[in-house]
């Protein structure tokens, strides 16, 4: 009787190993995030000055990245495009993840993380340093946007993002039976 291999979606101890390329899957979400910033500030007349997608301190404090822009007829929107950007990422990797037939694991966990997990980690962090630091995008923000719509907003994409990513590793909830193809 032959080992069959498990399903793409199933995690495996090996798994593990790709923790050592952090750094990589960090500095493609810094590129998301600021790529965001940097793109609706262009849309909305601005003229991006600078655009540092690497750690360092420029700002008085420790950043992954930052993108400056000349604050010409920019308002919130810009602010938020990164965590706007998160939720239409996730979605389109859930749907690529969940709808077709992926045979290579590793592929599909990279893309698992770069898709899923990394909006997921992008808008949590930067929800609960909005409650830290006064010059986060999100305690900036809650200057211009109504701190109530703010917080909803960032409780339901998280608890969205949390729900997807628990409905591809338990393929047997309910739940995801519910969200997902049945598989033949």
């Amino acid at each position: 009787m032959a080992d069959i291999d498990p399903p793409v979606w199933k995690l495996r101890w090996t798994d593990l190993w790709w923790l050592l390329a952090y750094p990589v899957y960090q500095t493609l979400g810094t590129i998301r995030h600021e790529g965001s910033h940097a793109l609706v500030a262009k849309l909305e007349g601005a003229d991006v000055t600078k655009f540092v997608i690497y750690p360092q301190t420029d700002l008085g404090r420790f950043t992954w990245g930052y993108t400056q822009w000349n604050n010409a007829d920019t308002d919130w929107v810009t602010l938020a495009a990164p965590y706007l950007c998160d939720l239409l990422w996730f979605v389109g990797f859930f749907f690529l993840l969940t709808r077709l037939p992926w045979r290579n694991h590793l592929i599909w966990l990279n893309l698992a993380i770069l898709g899923l997990l990394s909006p997921l980690l992008n808008s949590g962090v930067q929800w609960i340093e909005g409650f830290i630091n006064p010059d986060s995008d999100v305690a900036r923000i809650r200057e211009s946007v109504p701190d109530v719509l703010v917080q909803l907003y960032f409780l339901l994409t998280l608890t969205t993002y949390v729900i997807g990513i628990l409905a591809i590793y338990w393929r047997d909830w309910k739940l995801s039976q519910a969200l997902l193809p049945a598989t033949t």
